[in-house]
């Protein structure tokens, strides 16, 4: 995929094959970085957004997008019903998600300021969870935990699916949602926007909506 990867004609660009989690850059040398759905494979994300606020100049931006702990519930939640009715115990075949309260957290602890975090939901339909699991497979997305069971049986997969159907079909087949997350996120500086000290406001927030219409009308 990077070696496919082209730039603008007459762009300088160079590519450097690198794991998230052992980045190289210089202190301060990047003026921006950007990752589109794959932090969610990176074990130590906090280590890997310290990486990366270090590598950023002074107000330098992080912004990002990731699948969210509610991606793949329907599957998941199909899964352990199936496992807990056939076997009397659950394994884990999704893999760790993590939630969009932790993001602003895990960035605010690594040395991120101005922090803007929202959240959108996608919902696919499938005819059956097979087909699910064989888009999931492949796209690469399929269960990689190091302590995932290594086969699945045919009994908890026709249990599964059925459950599947039942709670969450549809009448030309079944949903999957994929929640993402998207955050910007930017390293400190001494030049950035400082919010006021809390109490100094002249104006209430209930009000906006009357400051807003009134400076319409003298507009008009």
């Amino acid at each position: 995929m990077l070696e496919q990867a082209k730039g603008t004609p007459g762009l300088k660009m160079t590519k450097v094959e690198m794991d998230e989690e052992h980045l190289e850059f210089e202190d301060n040398s990047l003026d921006l970085v950007m990752s589109n759905l794959n932090l969610h494979w990176v074990n130590d994300l906090p280590g890997c957004f310290r990486k990366i606020n270090r590598s950023l100049k002074p107000d330098g931006v992080f912004i990002g997008s990731m699948f969210g702990g509610d991606t793949l519930y329907e599957l998941r939640s199909s899964l352990q019903l199936a496992e807990l009715e056939r076997k009397n115990g659950i394994s884990p075949h999704i893999s760790p998600l993590t939630q969009i309260r932790d993001i602003g957290a895990i960035l605010n602890s690594t040395g991120y300021t101005m922090l803007t975090i929202d959240t959108d939901e996608l919902t696919v339909g499938y005819p059956t969870m097979y087909e699910l699991m064989w888009d999931l497979k492949g796209m690469a997305e399929n269960n990689a935990a190091f302590n995932r069971p290594v086969h699945l049986s045919r009994d908890v997969m026709f249990a599964a699916s059925a459950i599947y159907k039942e709670l969450y079909g549809k009448n030309d087949g079944i949903s999957a949602t994929f929640q993402v997350i998207y955050f910007v996120a930017w390293k400190p500086s001494p030049d950035q926007p400082k919010p006021l000290k809390r109490g100094s406001s002249e104006v209430s927030l209930k009000d906006l909506g009357t400051i807003i219409e009134s400076g319409s009308k003298l507009k008009k």
